[in-house]
């Protein structure tokens, strides 16, 4: 790429390409969840094709290195919900997952407050935003190798029987992970078939499919018009590194929302107490739902709030305000959702949140270049009017399950029972 001398649209798509991959990869990434070396052997893949990325000498090559980046860059994501059920208590994780969940959102966003200071440096080319992602994979690699453990209990079990066999000489010592073996084509058949069981005849599957999808859809359709927002060309004419500097806005509304942990998690622990003295195994995942009661109307609040404050007599601090707004409601959204699957679907919840990764990512993966245009002919405010008003109707899903969503996991097949 002759100094990223692309149409904004063609930049666009790199972007668009890895989430639709990201998308697709987590469709065979749930059966290695399994082997710890998954976590390892994907950010190595991923590390590879973030170098093909700087030293791809066209659009094309550029485009297949950030595609195939998604595609293995995927396991760390989609597989992070089972890790934090194999380390935490479902009591533990009310403030575990929170924090965790926050530092996935706060990297993508940091990203274009980086990136657009170094695109306004003379004295680095615009590979050095590939150059760092490689420097960045690299030491979170290093760090795995030497901190991370394995933590799902049935490959410490199945260690623990190999160092018997060795030790006794026994070959009688097998793990039940051992005796129960499948053949990795076999495991990825599995995990087709009961991710595609999941969406077709599973309410709750699709529900929240169908809510993430929507909210991804108005997040990646919101972002682009930062620079029609806050841009050099835009309402308020504030130069590139300064518009990135606007997405601190969103981090802070990301990092208010842990604000919410300590008394949710106070809350939650009373309610389990109370679960065991009355004979139930948990608390009902319904109340994991706390944290969206806000973002849930907040959401198209914050949207509607920036796109009819942002006009040049007014400050830009108002529709800096709304990003706060609208990060805080994001992320609380996120909390829930993940929280009520995990809790709702138990050994099975991998597979239940493989399939929302699926849907989110490959139906708002277009929308990063749909946007653009949508800015450019209907505006900033009539392009965020239609963002809120797609995200409105959505509002009360989570009241809605709060107080019927015992009735449809009763009629799933793949719930867990809390009676």
């Amino acid at each position: 790429m002759q100094g990223g001398n692309a149409c904004k649209e063609i930049a666009l798509l790199g972007t668009a390409l890895f989430m639709i991959a990201f998308g697709l990869g987590s469709l065979v990434s749930a059966p290695f969840s399994e082997i710890h070396p998954v976590y390892i052997a994907s950010l190595i893949i991923f590390a590879l094709f973030a170098m093909g990325a700087g030293l791809a000498p066209g659009i094309s090559s550029w485009l297949a290195c950030r595609f195939f980046a998604g595609l293995f860059g995927c396991p760390p994501l989609t597989n992070f919900g089972g890790t934090t059920a194999d380390l935490w208590s479902p009591v533990e994780r009310t403030y575990v997952f929170p924090l965790l969940l926050c530092l996935c959102f706060l990297g993508p966003f940091l990203a274009p407050m980086v990136a657009a200071f170094m695109g306004t440096s003379p004295l680095i080319s615009w590979q050095w935003t590939e150059w760092l992602t490689l420097i960045l994979t690299g030491t979170l690699l290093l760090s795995i190798l030497l901190f991370v453990p394995e933590t799902f209990a049935p490959v410490l079990l199945k260690w623990k029987a190999q160092a018997l066999r060795k030790a006794t000489g026994n070959e009688l010592y097998r793990s039940e992970h051992e005796i129960e073996a499948i053949h990795l084509y076999r495991k990825l058949q599995r995990s087709v078939k009961l991710l595609l069981k999941f969406l077709l005849t599973e309410p709750n599957i699709q529900i929240f499919s169908l809510y993430m999808a929507v909210i991804y859809t108005v997040l990646f359709g919101f972002l682009p018009g930062r620079e029609f927002i806050f841009g050099s060309t835009g309402i308020y004419g504030l130069n590139q590194a300064h518009t990135g500097l606007c997405y601190i806005a969103i981090n802070i509304g990301f990092l208010l929302s842990l604000f919410t942990i300590w008394p949710i998690h106070i809350r939650f622990k009373r309610r389990n107490s109370e679960a065991h003295e009355q004979g139930k195994q948990k608390v009902v995942p319904e109340e994991r739902l706390t944290h969206a009661i806000v973002g849930a109307p907040l959401l198209p609040i914050s949207i509607f709030w920036i796109g009819w404050t942002s006009w040049p007599n007014v400050s830009h601090w108002s529709p800096l305000v709304g990003n706060v707004a609208f990060g805080y409601a994001i992320m609380q959204l996120y909390i829930s959702s993940y929280q009520y699957i995990i809790d709702s679907y138990g050994i099975l919840s991998a597979s239940a949140l493989v399939g929302m990764t699926v849907t989110r990512y490959c139906v708002a993966g277009p929308m990063v270049i749909v946007s653009v245009p949508m800015y450019e002919n209907l505006g900033v405010h009539w392009t965020l009017t239609l963002l809120g008003c797609l995200a409105a109707p959505l509002a009360p899903v989570p009241y809605l399950f709060m107080y019927y969503g015992s009735i449809a996991r009763k009629k799933s097949k793949g719930a867990t029972d809390f009676e």
